[in-house]
Order: structure tokens, then C-alpha cells, then sequence
């Protein structure tokens, strides 16, 4: 996989990180509301879901670039940034397990990237 390839799969992944976050966000504060479907339309949730549509063109577009086999396991990387940013915006809990678990698959995405090259 060449380093372009590569970088643009890691953007994807945090853009993708990013918008489930942010529409965590989003469904924390519209279940604490009492404005109905008003409270899930909102700033966050519209940069959610553009943030998403964003990542969504860059798959795309990396998917004619590179098996899906290579391409997705980047994918496991989300399992780093999701509770991390979780934690530093919404205060989430995170443990120790949770690295554990997420290092266990860093090493699974190095694995299946090394032999595929």
C-alpha cells in the first residue's frame, strides 16, 4: 500500500472517530430535552453526519485504489481514537482493558497490512 493510500485510510478513520463522537454528543443532549425531533436536528448532528458523507467520498474513492482487505483493517484503529476522544470531550470512562483491547488489534492491522505487501 503506498503512504498516500495509507494516510488517507488513517482520515477516514478519524473523520469517522470524529463524527461518532459527535453525535454521542448530539444524542446525550437530545435525550436530556423535551423539544422532540427538534432537539436531534441540530449544529453537531449536521456536522456529524457531514463529517460522515466526507469520510464517505475518501472510502469511495480509496476502495478504487486498494483491495478492501488491506483498506478496512484501518478501520480497527478507531478502537484507539473513539474512547479517547470520548473521554477527553464527553468525560466517557475508559479503562485500562479497553488499550488492552484496542493494542490487540493494532497488532492484528500491522499483521494483515505486512502480508499484503
Amino acid at each position: 500500500m503506498k503512504t498516500l493510500d495509507a494516510m488517507i485510510c488513517i482520515g477516514c478513520v478519524i473523520l469517522v472517530s470524529i463524527g461518532q463522537v459527535m453525535l454521542r454528543l448530539t444524542s446525550k443532549n437530545a435525550i436530556l430535552s423535551t423539544g422532540g425531533i427538534s432537539a436531534w436536528i441540530n449544529i453537531t448532528s449536521i456536522l456529524a453526519i457531514s463529517i460522515y458523507g466526507s469520510a464517505m467520498l475518501m472510502w469511495l474513492w480509496i476502495l478504487g485504489r486498494v483491495p478492501i482487505t488491506q483498506a478496512f483493517a484501518f478501520f480497527g484503529l478507531s478502537f484507539f481514537i473513539v474512547p479517547f476522544l470520548a473521554n477527553k470531550f464527553l468525560g466517557d470512562p475508559i479503562n485500562k482493558f479497553t488499550w488492552i483491547g484496542a493494542s490487540i488489534i493494532l497488532v492484528g492491522i500491522l499483521v494483515s497490512n505486512i502480508s499484503n505487501t
